[in-house]
């Protein structure tokens, strides 16, 4: 069997033969799907087939003069290790004088005076297509859409797509029922003028849907398209529902063959009669091509994005419950490896990773990781997506051990991030972390007016570090869904971007880090619900007031905290939140585990009362 790089440099000489034949200069290799996923099924991964680049997110452009490849900061390092660097220049957004994959293109048309370029319409969204079309400039430049994904055609030993077993969830986790949120839709449809809302995004599907699946790795999603229209809904699965579930549903959505969602867009597309909603970013270029220039399109947000991003109080609730799991499993997790590590073990980033796996799957409800968990011992903590646990790194005394997991526990979804030291820290390390965990703070402890953005609170968590001339290159915060996508949005917490206002049920990470080749790096994560404060006095204009409330409740590692650093502001609010880390989890555990949780909640001059 041919080793990776000659596996991958045949392909890319069999796709240039394929795009000479398609008569087009570039090909775009994106790493999304035809649902626009983060995470992909194994028979998506088109952009790691051909590159050998394994992020979740990082896009390409293949030329025969010229391989290209953009990563944002969380796959600099990364990048670097798993791409060929003879065969691709790596463009890493974010630095000063570094292309955009937009702004490629509009260099390579002007090094050649016009440029056409091929990509596959259904992994391409409206809204990206629309990007990469305005880069071009000339008349003679153009995007082509080229149905079959010429990676496929280079890919010999492509996986097979998903077709797993489709599941609905009870009302009591989801607070709402099929009807309830079809009725919810449509309501907005008709405010809109729109007689058809189609939609791609998996997560958005399952939330309206209720169901649930496991095609795609840690998210609990299902392959399909649901159209909507006023008095039915349509969708399209690679697999079958169960007889009990069609009949279930029987009024309210029709279930047909995955492969017919194409033939019936174009006889919807033939008809061009009323509005269509289309989701610019939640929609492929192929939809809309299968749609007729007559149609109607409706381009806008679809309603489901914020119905989702809301979370209603029985999400809320399975989402604590699915917390207090994930915090225990992990806060035993943290115990056995300190207790290995006393007693002399060698333990090493796999063994942690698989220990912590064991712990989460004894929890009652659990179902899955929400993603692969991120255990880098010492300077690995730099890759801020660092993926494989290696069984051949230990950890080792002195070094800072960064430990990104979560769990799809029923009803409910997890991300959480700690640091801690193995051994003694230096008092760099300690500087460090006591500056990431003051910003982690400084947002949590913020209360702000409704209609306030996620830039407008990302400053905060940055305040320590940039006074210190620090700084880190990924956004504080993102949403998550309700046992369903652990990235989610509108909502976010960055310096730029869609700045969506920040609203009650909404649930978002605080997450600042700092990360430094061959040192290592520092992550402190927590999942928060936003809530209304009613102790702050009125706001001058009448608007509510709102907050940060706890869902991850796991202890901070008080050996790392440099206590001179700390405000007492600060000390106070790390003690209420290990006091409500006690008083919630501590009846979960037992005998050591729990002794072993009573320490690690202790802070200097604050008594934590059992």
């Amino acid at each position: 069997m041919l080793d990776q790089g000659k596996q991958l440099a045949r392909r890319l000489d069999a796709l240039y033969q394929h795009m000479k034949e398609a008569r087009v200069d570039a090909y775009l290799v994106l790493s999304s799907d035809a649902h626009l996923n983060e995470y992909v099924p194994e028979y998506s991964r088109r952009r790691t087939a051909i590159t050998g680049f394994r992020g979740s997110a990082g896009d390409a452009i293949i030329c025969p003069d010229g391989n290209h490849l953009f990563v944002d900061s969380r796959y600099y390092l990364q990048a670097d290790e798993e791409v060929d660097l003879n065969k691709f220049r790596i463009h890493k957004l974010g630095l000063t004088g570094e292309y955009t994959l937009s702004q490629w293109l509009t260099e390579m048309e002007r090094e050649r005076g016009s440029i056409r370029v091929g990509f596959d319409p259904f992994v391409v969204s409206m809204q990206a297509h629309a990007a990469y079309s305005s880069a071009l400039h000339s008349t003679d430049s153009e995007m082509v859409p080229i149905d079959a994904n010429l990676v496929d055609a280079v890919w010999e030993d492509q996986p097979a797509p998903p077709s797993n077993a489709i599941y609905a969830l009870h009302e009591s986790v989801t607070g709402a029922s099929v009807a309830d949120k079809l009725s919810s839709v449509r309501k907005e449809m008709l405010e809109e003028g729109a007689n058809q809302l189609v939609l791609t995004k998996l997560d958005e599907i399952a939330w309206v849907t209720n169901l649930r699946g496991s095609d795609i790795s840690f998210n609990p999603v299902f392959e399909s398209y649901l159209v909507i229209d006023m008095e039915r809904a349509k969708c399209f699965t690679r697999t079958t529902p169960p007889a009990a579930l069609r009949d279930a549903l029987e009024s309210l959505v029709d279930f047909q063959p995955y492969e017919a969602y194409v033939e019936s867009m174009k006889l919807a597309g033939a008809e061009a009669s009323g509005t269509v909603w289309l989701d610019p970013n939640g929609t492929t270029m192929a939809t809309r091509l299968l749609l007729s220039e007559e149609q109607t399109i409706s381009e806008k947000a679809n309603p489901v994005v914020m119905l989702k991003a809301i979370k209603n109080d029985a999400e809320i609730a399975a989402s604590r419950e699915a917390h207090r799991h994930a915090a225990a499993a992990k806060i035993r997790s943290f115990k056995s490896l300190e207790d290995k590590i006393s007693s002399g073990q060698t333990v090493s980033e796999l063994d942690y990773s698989q220990l912590l796996h064991e712990e989460y799957a004894s929890e009652d409800g659990f179902y899955d990781l929400s993603f692969t968990t991120i255990a880098a011992a010492g300077s690995n903590g730099a890759i801020v997506h660092y993926s494989d646990a290696d069984p051949d790194v230990p950890l080792r005394d002195g070094e800072m051990f960064l430990v990104d997991s979560g769990v799809q526990m029923l009803g409910g979804t997890t991300d959480d991030t700690r640091t801690v030291i193995v051994g003694t820290p230096t008092e760099r390390q300690k500087q460090v972390y006591t500056k990431v965990l003051r910003g982690h703070i400084n947002l949590a402890m913020q209360k702000f007016p409704e209609g306030t953005g996620g830039i407008a609170l990302d400053a905060l968590a940055r305040t320590h570090l940039w006074n210190s001339g620090l700084d880190y290159g990924h956004g504080t915060g993102h949403g998550v869904g309700a046992f369903l996508n652990v990235h989610e949005g509108p909502q976010r917490i960055a310096p730029r971007g869609v700045d969506e206002p920040m609203k009650v049920g909404m649930i978002v990470s605080n997450e600042p880090g700092y990360y430094e080749a061959d040192w290592g790096g520092v992550r402190l994560e927590n999942l928060y619900v936003v809530a209304t404060d009613d102790e702050m006095p009125d706001h001058p204009d009448g608007k509510r007031w709102l907050r940060l409330d706890p869902l991850t409740l796991i202890p901070f590692d008080t050996s790392l905290i440099d206590w001179g650093q700390m405000s007492e502001p600060e000390k106070a609010w790390l003690g209420g939140y290990h006091q409500e880390v006690w008083d919630t989890i501590s009846p979960m555990l037992i005998d050591d585990d729990r002794q072993w949780l009573w320490e690690k909640c202790q802070l200097p001059g604050i008594t934590i009362s059992t």
